[in-house]
């Protein structure tokens, strides 16, 4: 226990507002989330790193894995039922408000232009995402070099993203591991 006991009710608006303002797709959700915990101090840059590198090596979707690893952390398993159900609720019902609304205005100007616009602001916020994150793990030149490789291999050679994971995985457990502190014995 690391003494942060949050209390349901404030995980469930962070994650309800979290889930409201993703727009754009789980980087923008990621950006936010990592806003709204950093704002109240309940992960350090590392813990949500983690959170994401969690998400990423789970089935479905990397937002809400990362919401479920937060709200576990936090407060354990309702912790992690209430993040995870807070964070796509309201995906949810706005999916289905829109689902009803879609055919009628798909062609409007202005309903393309907003879409555009959304989408370039995603890639800023995923740009963010990916800068700091990237700092609060990449240490050292076997990391830098995991980054680069990992990057060349899916931009360039077009490697399937999941063979990237295990091999980054496999990669950070030959290269990556922290040294034994104080003469500790290795596992």
């Amino acid at each position: 226990e690391d003494g942060r006991m949050v209390p349901l009710r404030q995980l469930a608006f962070s994650f309800l507002k979290i889930g409201a303002l993703g727009f754009g797709g789980p980087f923008s959700l990621l950006a936010i989330m990592e806003k709204e915990l950093d704002r109240r101090g309940w992960l350090t840059p590392e813990e949500f790193a983690q959170s994401v590198a969690i998400g990423t090596i789970t089935p479905g979707p990397i937002f809400f894995a990362a919401a479920v690893f937060v709200g576990y952390r936090l407060r354990g398993l309702p912790g992690a039922l209430v993040c995870g159900a807070c964070t796509l609720f309201p995906s949810f019902v706005l999916v289905v408000v829109m689902a009803a609304l879609y055919v009628q205005t798909e062609q409007n100007a202005w309903i393309v232009a907003v879409s555009r616009g959304l989408a370039a602001g995603v890639v800023g916020l995923f740009v963010s995402v990916v800068l700091r994150t990237g700092r609060s793990v990449v240490h050292g030149w076997q990391a830098a070099l995991t980054v680069t490789a990992i990057f060349l291999a899916l931009a360039v050679l077009k490697i399937d993203p999941v063979v990237l994971i295990v091999a980054a995985g496999l990669g950070g457990a030959c290269l990556l591991r922290p040294a034994p502190k104080n003469g500790a014995q290795e596992k």
